[in-house]
Protein backbone atom coordinates (compact mmCIF):
# COMPACT_ATOMS: atom_id res chain seq x y z
CA UNK A 1 0.00 0.00 0.00
CA UNK A 2 1.23 3.55 -0.92
CA UNK A 3 -1.03 6.10 0.28
CA UNK A 4 -0.56 9.29 -0.95
CA UNK A 5 -1.30 12.98 -1.02
CA UNK A 6 -2.78 13.77 -4.40
CA UNK A 7 -1.68 17.42 -3.86
CA UNK A 8 1.97 17.12 -3.05
CA UNK A 9 2.83 13.42 -3.39
CA UNK A 10 3.26 13.25 0.44
CA UNK A 11 3.09 10.26 2.23
CA UNK A 12 3.09 11.79 5.77
CA UNK A 13 -0.82 11.40 5.60
CA UNK A 14 -3.84 10.66 8.04
CA UNK A 15 -7.15 9.53 7.16
CA UNK A 16 -9.89 7.86 8.94
CA UNK A 17 -10.10 4.19 9.49
CA UNK A 18 -12.10 1.66 11.88
CA UNK A 19 -10.56 0.49 15.12
CA UNK A 20 -11.84 -2.15 17.30
CA UNK A 21 -11.17 -0.28 21.25
CA UNK A 22 -10.45 -3.32 22.83
CA UNK A 23 -6.79 -4.20 21.54
CA UNK A 24 -6.50 -0.86 19.04
CA UNK A 25 -6.48 -3.79 16.53
CA UNK A 26 -6.87 -2.06 12.73
CA UNK A 27 -10.60 -3.48 10.91
CA UNK A 28 -10.78 -1.32 7.66
CA UNK A 29 -11.00 2.11 5.69
CA UNK A 30 -14.55 3.31 5.67
CA UNK A 31 -15.88 4.23 2.38
CA UNK A 32 -14.70 7.77 2.11
CA UNK A 33 -11.72 7.49 4.22
CA UNK A 34 -9.27 9.02 1.69
CA UNK A 35 -11.78 11.79 0.10
CA UNK A 36 -11.31 13.35 3.62
CA UNK A 37 -7.74 12.86 4.93
CA UNK A 38 -5.12 15.24 5.80
CA UNK A 39 -1.44 16.12 4.64
CA UNK A 40 1.11 16.71 6.93
CA UNK A 41 4.04 17.17 4.47
CA UNK A 42 2.27 19.74 1.95
CA UNK A 43 0.99 23.68 2.70
CA UNK A 44 -2.58 22.69 2.55
CA UNK A 45 -2.79 21.42 6.70
CA UNK A 46 -5.55 23.29 7.41
CA UNK A 47 -7.92 21.65 5.11
CA UNK A 48 -8.82 17.88 3.67
CA UNK A 49 -6.80 16.49 0.93
CA UNK A 50 -7.75 13.29 -0.87
CA UNK A 51 -5.52 10.79 -0.54
CA UNK A 52 -4.67 8.09 -3.43
CA UNK A 53 -3.82 4.52 -3.09
CA UNK A 54 -1.49 4.51 -6.10
CA UNK A 55 -0.75 0.72 -5.96
CA UNK A 56 -4.27 -0.05 -5.60
CA UNK A 57 -5.21 2.10 -8.37
CA UNK A 58 -2.54 0.20 -10.83
CA UNK A 59 -3.57 -3.18 -9.47
CA UNK A 60 -7.58 -2.14 -10.47
CA UNK A 61 -6.60 -1.18 -13.77
CA UNK A 62 -4.65 -4.65 -14.11
CA UNK A 63 -7.69 -6.11 -13.36
CA UNK A 64 -10.17 -4.15 -15.21
CA UNK A 65 -7.97 -4.80 -18.51
CA UNK A 66 -7.63 -8.47 -18.03
CA UNK A 67 -11.28 -8.31 -17.55
CA UNK A 68 -12.01 -6.60 -20.81
CA UNK A 69 -9.56 -8.40 -23.05
CA UNK A 70 -11.06 -11.65 -22.07
CA UNK A 71 -14.66 -10.12 -22.45
CA UNK A 72 -14.37 -8.43 -25.47
CA UNK A 73 -11.34 -10.16 -27.41
CA UNK A 74 -10.42 -6.36 -28.91
CA UNK A 75 -7.64 -3.84 -28.00
CA UNK A 76 -9.16 -1.23 -26.02
CA UNK A 77 -9.12 2.55 -26.41
CA UNK A 78 -10.01 4.47 -23.60
CA UNK A 79 -10.65 4.43 -19.86
CA UNK A 80 -13.15 6.16 -18.10
CA UNK A 81 -11.23 8.00 -14.95
CA UNK A 82 -11.85 10.12 -12.08
CA UNK A 83 -8.50 12.34 -11.45
CA UNK A 84 -8.27 15.07 -9.11
CA UNK A 85 -6.13 18.74 -9.42
CA UNK A 86 -3.37 18.64 -7.66
CA UNK A 87 -3.43 22.42 -7.12
CA UNK A 88 -6.59 22.84 -5.62
CA UNK A 89 -8.42 18.84 -5.07
CA UNK A 90 -11.02 19.31 -7.60
CA UNK A 91 -11.97 16.13 -9.23
CA UNK A 92 -13.36 15.51 -12.60
CA UNK A 93 -14.92 12.36 -14.31
CA UNK A 94 -12.66 12.18 -17.79
CA UNK A 95 -12.20 9.62 -20.56
CA UNK A 96 -8.56 9.14 -20.85
CA UNK A 97 -6.95 8.18 -24.92
CA UNK A 98 -4.83 4.79 -24.59
CA UNK A 99 -3.34 5.78 -28.14
CA UNK A 100 -3.22 8.98 -29.89
CA UNK A 101 -4.52 7.65 -33.27
CA UNK A 102 -6.71 8.76 -35.66
CA UNK A 103 -9.77 7.75 -34.25
CA UNK A 104 -8.73 9.17 -30.31
CA UNK A 105 -7.93 12.71 -32.44
CA UNK A 106 -11.59 12.30 -34.09
CA UNK A 107 -13.17 11.73 -30.46
CA UNK A 108 -11.09 14.87 -29.02
CA UNK A 109 -13.68 16.88 -27.81
CA UNK A 110 -14.70 13.69 -25.70
CA UNK A 111 -11.27 13.10 -24.30
CA UNK A 112 -9.55 14.65 -21.70
CA UNK A 113 -5.83 12.91 -22.12
CA UNK A 114 -4.20 11.16 -24.13
CA UNK A 115 -1.33 8.89 -22.93
CA UNK A 116 0.59 5.43 -24.27
CA UNK A 117 -0.92 2.29 -23.89
CA UNK A 118 -1.94 0.99 -20.19
CA UNK A 119 1.71 1.49 -18.76
CA UNK A 120 1.35 5.16 -19.74
CA UNK A 121 -2.54 5.08 -18.11
CA UNK A 122 -0.67 3.43 -14.73
CA UNK A 123 1.70 6.27 -14.51
CA UNK A 124 -0.80 8.86 -14.15
CA UNK A 125 -2.42 7.21 -11.21
CA UNK A 126 0.93 8.21 -9.70
CA UNK A 127 2.46 11.63 -8.18
CA UNK A 128 4.23 13.39 -11.83
CA UNK A 129 4.51 16.39 -13.56
CA UNK A 130 0.84 16.91 -14.63
CA UNK A 131 -1.12 19.14 -12.79
CA UNK A 132 -3.74 16.16 -12.05
CA UNK A 133 -3.62 12.53 -10.64
CA UNK A 134 -5.72 9.79 -11.60
CA UNK A 135 -7.25 8.44 -8.44
CA UNK A 136 -9.95 5.63 -10.26
CA UNK A 137 -10.47 3.96 -13.39
CA UNK A 138 -13.70 2.76 -14.04
CA UNK A 139 -13.90 0.97 -16.90
CA UNK A 140 -12.45 0.30 -20.41
CA UNK A 141 -13.86 0.65 -24.14
CA UNK A 142 -13.62 1.37 -27.16
CA UNK A 143 -14.35 3.55 -30.31
CA UNK A 144 -16.65 0.80 -32.19
CA UNK A 145 -16.70 3.39 -35.73
CA UNK A 146 -15.02 5.55 -37.83
CA UNK A 147 -14.81 8.87 -36.44
CA UNK A 148 -18.29 8.37 -34.38
CA UNK A 149 -18.75 7.98 -31.04
CA UNK A 150 -20.05 4.56 -30.29
CA UNK A 151 -19.44 2.44 -27.64
CA UNK A 152 -19.64 -1.13 -26.19
CA UNK A 153 -20.42 0.63 -23.05
CA UNK A 154 -21.47 3.98 -23.26
CA UNK A 155 -22.55 5.09 -19.49
CA UNK A 156 -22.38 9.25 -20.43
Amino acid sequence: MSVICTRCGSTNVICMAMVNPNGNVFEYYPDEAFEYGYCRGCDFDEVHAELTDTDKVQQEIDILYRSFIDSYETELDYADCRIVYKDDGTDLEVKIALTADGKAAAMNERVFYHCDGISGLKSLAEYGDKDFIMVQCYQFDNWAGDNTPKFLHDYD
